[in-house]
């Protein structure tokens, strides 16, 4: 053989690569193999570290269920009252207090008062009953007899006032009266109800408001 024989066989042999080929068995049984590993990294790893979840023990054993744990107390959602974000779209209306509510707030008012009182009327005979209030008060008052009608007189007399001066905020004859008063000035407020029939009469009174009770 020539040189250039032996050096063209040699530069043939040298460009030749061989490359196994496998078999279907073969590449079959590395699947299995890849997934069964892969299968115990998820079980004794993966679940424990992520999920808290070790079926095996071996998680906790290896520290891997602490992970996550502390990844669970940490979350946002384990403290939604810290970290919830309202929503731009979210409305809320602030409940009116209702009508009860109302009256008990105002029965904490500093001198609101209510009171009822049953007033005897002698047959043929007068009498007042006066209530101490400041200017500019409200009162509230419901009166009514026990059957029989009262010539009435509803006034108000200043505080102080000493020439006998006083205004009349409703004169005439009934059986019950109804309504509000915002006094006018400071002093005594009330009724002046005559009897002209020959029996007693019973006024029952309810009042309410911010005063004192002169009688």
């Amino acid at each position: 053989m020539t040189d250039k024989t032996q050096n063209q066989a040699h530069h043939s042999i040298s460009n030749t690569i061989d490359i196994p080929v496998h078999s279907n068995a073969t590449l079959l049984k590395a699947s299995i193999a890849a997934t069964v590993i892969a299968a115990v990294v998820l079980v004794t790893a993966i679940l424990p570290a992520e999920y808290n979840i070790d079926p095996t023990g071996i998680g906790k054993s290896l520290g891997l269920t602490k992970i996550a744990t502390a990844t669970e107390t940490n979350s946002p959602s384990s403290n939604p009252q810290q970290h919830a974000v309202p929503s731009k779209s979210t409305i809320v209306i602030s409940q009116a207090p209702s009508v009860a509510e109302i009256k008990e707030a105002r029965a904490l008012v500093t001198g609101l008062r209510q009171d009822t009182v049953e007033i005897v009327i002698p047959a043929g005979k007068g009498l007042e009953y006066k209530l101490l209030l400041n200017a500019g008060e409200h009162l509230e008052y419901d009166w009514r007899t026990d059957g029989s009608e009262l010539y009435f007189d509803f006034h108000g007399e200043p505080q102080g006032d000493k020439t006998g001066f006083y205004e009349s905020f409703a004169i005439t004859t009934s059986d019950q009266m109804q309504g509000t008063l915002t006094t006018p000035f400071a002093g005594a407020h009330g009724w002046y109800w005559k009897n002209k029939t020959s029996e007693p009469i019973t006024v029952t009174l309810a009042t309410k408001g911010a005063y004192l009770i002169k009688g």
